[in-house]
């Protein structure tokens, strides 16, 4: 005789453990799934992280670029001596780049002061007029080498002033491409002695350069 009390409780309880486990297999399919979804938008944060790095990156370089211009220290440099200096926060050079000018214009004035002093006595000893008197104490031929001499002495001095303000520029321009240049604690050179091994040894000294 079927006991349907007890039968009644095992449908009852089989149902439980279908129900139960159509919960948890659905459970189960949800944390795979967002897992899965957590990875690819773990992945995709990071992918645009890295992206967003390197377009950062780009930017700052370019920003760099366009922060301190070589163009400008240039130009700056011509218009003025010494101001692409400033522009590249090398101070220091100015007084180099306006002393060697004062020397190169000392020199220049001073050639063009004797020029005209021995053209003078020339003058004074080639025209037969006894009331111009050369006190040089040198002859017209002597007078005429130093004033050629002088004159060389003064072309000198004009180049000397241009080459000046054309290294200064290019001081400038070179300093301004190097100006974020990072020059590290590294950088050492040194000198050793050394000795061969050969059959005859032979002594020496060697240059390293540490970079």
């Amino acid at each position: 005789m079927t006991n349907y009390g007890e039968l009644y409780r095992f449908l009852k309880n089989k149902t439980t453990l279908c129900a139960f486990a159509v919960v948890w297999s659905f459970s189960i399919a949800q944390v795979a799934h967002s897992q899965s979804d957590s990875t690819d938008v773990d992945i995709n944060l990071e992918r645009g992280e890295l992206e967003g790095e390197a377009e950062a990156a780009e930017r700052n370089s370019e920003a760099l670029i366009k922060l301190h211009s070589p163009k400008k220290a240039t130009i700056m440099s011509a218009v003025l001596p010494g101001l692409g200096q400033i522009y590249n926060k090398k101070y220091w050079k100015v007084p180099i780049i306006y002393g060697g000018f004062a020397v190169a214009g000392w020199y220049l004035q001073d050639n063009i002061k004797q020029i005209d002093l021995f053209k003078n006595a020339f003058i004074a000893e080639t025209d037969d007029d006894p009331n111009t008197i050369n006190d040089t104490g040198f002859t017209s031929s002597q007078l005429d080498d130093l004033i050629s001499q002088y004159k060389t002495w003064r072309d000198l001095s004009y180049i000397a002033i241009g080459a000046i303000y054309v290294l200064n520029i290019i001081d400038a321009n070179v300093d301004a491409h190097l100006f974020y240049f990072d020059v590290g604690e590294d950088l050492s050179m040194n000198i050793q002695p050394f000795v061969t091994t050969t059959r005859q040894p032979i002594t020496g000294v060697t240059l390293s350069l540490k970079l």
